[in-house]
């Protein structure tokens, strides 16, 4: 098995997940705030498209967002909530399915494409990794840890207008 082929069954997974999380809610419940200082799941999404995003720069694509987009969602930038600035969730998802399908398409037509990359194909803080396969895999991590922060988010919106998980 290529790396590759672990890069593509942890990003369907990923991708799967956040269909299944964001199914029926709208962009008003993708800014409801839990208590304390946690994220809403429309900052975890713009978040997590933000580093597809750099994902598809580490394979020299294009990206999906525009830079406006991007400063809403990089690392400290300030919180999404009702009333703050923030990319309507049918975008965000938009942004997520393009990226995923033509980071999966590049993935499965290059099966040592991550090998034979440079590794200066990204700016990236060099504790991301020193190769670019370091770099996919953290930024795969990365993605992977917010992604499961979704789970609490769809309870609370499903709570919120009294359905529960389902």
């Amino acid at each position: 098995m290529h790396q590759t082929d672990i890069f593509c069954v942890m990003l369907k997974r990923n991708q799967d997940f956040v269909i299944e999380s964001t199914k029926d809610l709208s962009h008003s419940d993708s800014v409801l705030q839990l208590p304390g200082d946690s994220n809403c799941m429309n900052w975890i999404l713009g978040h997590v498209a933000v580093y597809r995003d750099i994902m598809l720069s580490l394979i020299l694509e294009t990206r999906c967002m525009s830079t406006s987009e991007i400063k809403l969602y990089e690392n400290g930038s300030t919180p999404i909530n009702s009333t703050n600035k923030s990319v309507r969730l049918e975008q965000l998802l938009k942004f997520l399915q393009q990226s995923f399908e033509r980071l999966m398409a590049w993935l499965e037509s290059n099966p040592d494409g991550l090998t034979a990359l440079s590794d200066k194909t990204s700016d990236l803080h060099s504790d991301y990794g020193s190769t670019a396969v370091e770099k996919f895999e953290f930024l795969s991590w990365h993605e992977t840890n917010h992604i499961g922060e979704l789970h609490a988010l769809r309870e609370l919106a499903l709570v919120y207008r009294g359905k529960g998980w389902k």
